[in-house]
């Protein structure tokens, strides 16, 4: 029984087929290699993807972001259709940017992904992601007017925040109450 490590055990073998004359064979001849670094350069080119673009929108702390390509007009967010969205409040806020776009819905898939904060603050990042990327699609500043005039906060943003809570009461402003008498 053979011990030690495993490089002596092959050395050892090695000088054992070298004294029955049988020479070990190399790994990889060098000419080889150059030969399939040139056919890896051969291979056909991968297939191209279609162009997505990515806009974004923001309300409050909940954040959105829209994917649109080329399509029949379907709007998703979160992965479920957007005439179907609950609460009924929250989907006409973010069908608002589709029905103001006109003819450009009927040309375009959008994809929204929303996380963070409530559901009226998602909703408020939805639309101006949808907003963003129907005005980027368009030609001219038609529909920017037209989405201006509808909502100037569908495409700049909406920049008030919660105040945050300070010490000496429950809230932001709301302090305990003194008594004199």
């Amino acid at each position: 029984m053979m011990t030690g490590t495993g490089h002596a055990r092959s050395r050892r073998d090695e000088e054992e087929k070298k004294e029955e004359g049988k020479e070990p064979q190399e790994a990889m001849p060098a000419p080889k290699r150059v030969e399939e670094k040139a056919d890896k350069k051969k291979a056909p080119p991968k297939l191209q993807t279609k162009k997505v673009k990515l806009y974004s929108g923001a309300r409050k702390t909940a954040r959105a972001t829209a994917s649109i390509y080329p399509g029949t007009g379907k709007v998703r967010v979160n992965g479920r259709i957007l005439e179907i969205w609950e609460p009924e409040v929250a989907r006409l806020h973010m069908l608002a940017p589709a029905q103001v776009s006109g003819e450009l819905r009927a040309r375009f898939d959008i994809d929204v992904k929303v996380s963070g904060g409530g559901f009226m603050g998602q909703a408020d990042a939805a639309a101006m992601a949808i907003a963003r990327a129907y005005v980027d699609q368009s030609r001219g500043n038609e529909a920017r007017e037209r989405m201006n005039a509808y909502n100037k906060y569908l495409l700049s943003g909406d920049p008030r925040q919660t105040e945050p809570k300070k010490f000496g009461g429950p809230g932001a402003r709301r302090k305990r109450q003194k008594s004199y008498r």
